[in-house]
């Protein structure tokens, strides 16, 4: 866009790019605010960026590199120690260039801390995590600047109507991890088994999962933990209960105290939900392609 030119109204611009009008007048604010456009009352929203001439930038810069010298040097550095320092300062920022921005969503906080968990530790990229519910309400939150969007098949439809670049989109499948799937499998017949989580929806997860995998076990309904649970007599009469495998993230440690304390006398089965190899090879797959496309 040249200098003058007249940029559609925000009504305008939301249907063309099918994004909230909220998003494009939070952009055009933002834009504002930097002196990139200016709203002219009863007339609309123009460019006024001016670029800086070839030659003023170039004499701007090597005025700005004497200035660095010639610090560096006031402060003894010799000038193989002054290469040495810019080299690394160029790697840094080349590295940083080429880390890949990933948006996670879910729309259960404790699958959503295990699938960060997971992706955190891969190296080269920049991690958010996002509840389905935070991005309802905030979609600009997913801008352009995120690379992946990383979500289970249940979002994809969702986040697919509100993403300008559906090729940003990345669906993954999550199975229970083995110690989790282990667990439940060796519940003993005859057991009463409760389920404590940090929200309902986890709780439900689990229940149907047990229903599935254990055989001839007694169920209460899943319990969260908060100030309304009584534990002591939610325990009493339990012989193993489900938690999620960082259930510390979502209870006092008061509660977890007693848990551990009951776990002598009874069993604590500690589960978790994964990424499944396809899921996972598919992912790296896209994130090699982004990491490629950004060292170009």
């Amino acid at each position: 866009l040249i200098p003058g030119e007249k940029l559609p109204t925000v009504q305008e611009l939301a249907d063309q790019l099918s994004v909230a009008k909220g998003t494009i007048k939070r952009a055009y604010d933002e834009l504002g605010n930097m002196g990139v456009l200016k709203k002219i009352q009863g007339r609309g929203t123009f460019v006024c960026y001016q670029p800086v001439n070839s030659v003023s930038r170039k004499e701007r810069a090597m005025g700005a590199i004497d200035a660095l010298l010639d610090q560096l040097e006031e402060m003894g550095f010799s000038a193989t120690e002054i290469n040495i320092f810019l080299t690394l300062k160029q790697r840094e920022r080349s590295e940083a260039a080429s880390t890949v921005r990933v948006a996670v969503l879910d729309c259960v906080p404790e699958s959503l801390s295990q699938l960060s968990d997971r992706l955190r530790s891969i190296k080269g990229i920049e991690l958010y995590s996002y509840l389905i519910e935070t991005i309802q309400l905030y979609p600009y939150k997913l801008d352009e600047e995120t690379d992946l969007v990383v979500t289970t098949a249940e979002h994809a439809e969702y986040l697919e109507s509100i993403l300008p670049d559906r090729n940003k989109l990345a669906r993954v499948a999550m199975r229970l991890t083995a110690d989790a799937l282990t667990g439940m499998v060796r519940l003993h017949s005859g057991d009463r088994v409760g389920i404590l989580t940090g929200s309902s929806r986890f709780g439900d997860m689990l229940y149907n999962a047990c229903y599935s995998y254990s055989r001839n076990v007694t169920f209460s309904q899943p319990m969260q933990f908060g100030p309304e649970l009584d534990l002591d007599a939610f325990l009493a009469d339990k012989d193993a209960v489900l938690v999620p495998a960082d259930y510390k993230r979502y209870c006092s440690e008061d509660v977890s105290c007693a848990l551990s304390r009951w776990e002598k006398k009874g069993r604590l089965v500690l589960c978790a939900y994964e990424i499944d190899e396809g899921s996972a090879l598919y992912l790296e797959e896209k994130l090699q392609q982004l990491r490629q496309s950004k060292s170009i």
